[in-house]
């Protein structure tokens, strides 16, 4: 059983993206669209694993390497698209990361850097938008991660996989089209 595997939803969650979000304009004054909390630790009474999700949006895609350069001088480590087209993942090398003067520790989290026209960006901003504005969803949700993680044998990889399907009838409600929503799929499986 994985039930350590989520939280309730945690206030300071909100508190420390805004830390990181004020950091990170820091590091890419002139790169970065916006910055946004996404996934679970951005929606108000939903469980979540306590891993905050963060998307750097950027439109121009020649900034990229530059913008990867900065952020590994932060302490992030690239690990580029990972499959989902788009979106470039980073990850921290330390709970230092990012480093800042005070050599503060940060609250584990993913950084990605998404092209702000790319599915992955419209993927995580129509679903936590749709969650932040429907109590039933995040009621639902919750239900679905805390059944999952009380499963004997659940894996991370399986959760993921198993969560697809609510969250591909969500972005079907909203209006995705059939492309968009089996590129989500593929990305998820």
């Amino acid at each position: 059983m994985m039930t350590t595997l989520i939280e309730p939803y945690n206030s300071n969650w909100k508190t420390e993206f805004e830390n990181l979000k004020t950091v990170l304009q820091k590091a890419l004054v002139g790169f970065a669209l916006d910055i946004q909390h996404v996934g679970s630790t951005a929606v108000p009474d939903l469980c979540a694993k306590p891993i905050l999700d963060i998307d750097i949006i950027i439109d121009n895609k020649i900034l990229l390497n530059e913008l990867s350069a900065r952020l590994e001088k932060i302490g992030y480590i690239n690990r580029g698209e990972q499959g989902i087209v788009g979106r470039f993942a980073f990850r921290q090398a330390s709970e230092l990361t990012p480093y800042t003067t005070e050599g503060r520790k940060w609250q584990a989290h993913h950084l990605y850097v998404c092209f702000f026209d790319s599915l992955a960006l419209k993927n995580h901003l129509l679903f936590r938008d749709a969650l932040l504005n429907d109590q039933v969803l995040v009621r639902a949700y919750s239900q679905l991660k805390k059944k999952l993680t009380a499963q004997e044998g659940m894996t991370r990889e399986n959760y993921t996989i198993q969560k697809t399907d609510f969250i591909i009838s969500v972005l079907k409600n909203i209006g995705l089209d059939e492309n968009e929503l089996n590129e989500i799929i593929k990305a998820n499986t």
